[in-house]
């Protein structure tokens, strides 16, 4: 029995719209997406995939409520910590204000940055106090704080781990803490960390690098490998 004969009319007529429609799907993706590697310089600084935030709500002085909506359209560098913290936090906070000092002298990035100050200690911390505490690093700097409920809520979103040793004092005790800066994108996401120690050139000078790779990654939709 001889084999049959494949007609290469057939073939091509079935195999053409299949190669044409995997080469236009190829084309569609190179144009609008391209995998890049983030500089060298920045990479340790950034995570390996930005983490959607689902909203929250913490308090500010006034009784005002801050979500996920007023990071929006803004970097927020973000720290946690307490006021009666003795090293860390005033450390730290005055390293992130003097970065935000060398920043100011950009008038196209300033605008676009806040601080935030989130305390973990709500039952000594109050919006009022924590208002007055974060002016001394810097005047535009915010302080926050909830319930504990709702300082978990947002906490464990960031990945920011905290223990509060206060099963002997009501007073007096002191609290264990993250103290990495963590940083907000635009669109309110997770985007990257700035890990201690922190000093205030290399945040600064970092996070020029890595806002200016921003732009470049939402410019031309790259994807990171």
């Amino acid at each position: 029995m001889h084999p049959r004969k494949i007609n290469p009319k057939i073939v091509i007529a079935v195999l053409l719209p299949v190669f044409l429609a995997v080469t236009a799907l190829y084309a569609w993706r190179s144009g609008s997406e391209v995998s890049v590697k983030v500089p060298e310089e920045i990479e340790d600084y950034l995570f390996w995939e930005a983490r959607n935030l689902t909203d929250f709500k913490l308090t500010a002085a006034g009784n005002k409520t801050f979500d996920l909506d007023n990071m929006k359209g803004k970097w927020s560098f973000i720290f946690f910590g307490y006021t009666h913290c003795p090293d860390v936090c005033p450390t730290t906070l005055m390293q992130m204000g003097a970065a935000f000092k060398l920043l100011e002298y950009d008038p196209a990035i300033y605008p676009e940055i806040q601080g935030v100050f989130i305390s973990v200690d709500p039952d000594r911390d109050t919006p009022e106090l924590l208002k007055d505490y974060v002016a001394y690093f810097n005047p535009g700097f915010i302080g926050l704080t909830a319930n504990k409920a709702r300082i978990d809520a947002f906490s464990r979103q960031i990945g920011a781990l905290y223990k509060l040793h206060n099963e002997e004092s009501a007073d007096s005790y002191e609290v264990t803490h993250n103290s990495t800066i963590f940083l907000i994108d635009p669109k309110g996401r997770l985007y990257g960390r700035f890990s201690p120690p922190q000093a205030a050139p290399e945040i600064a000078s970092t996070f020029i690098r890595i806002r200016k790779f921003y732009r470049q990654q939402e410019e031309n939709g790259w994807s990171l490998f």
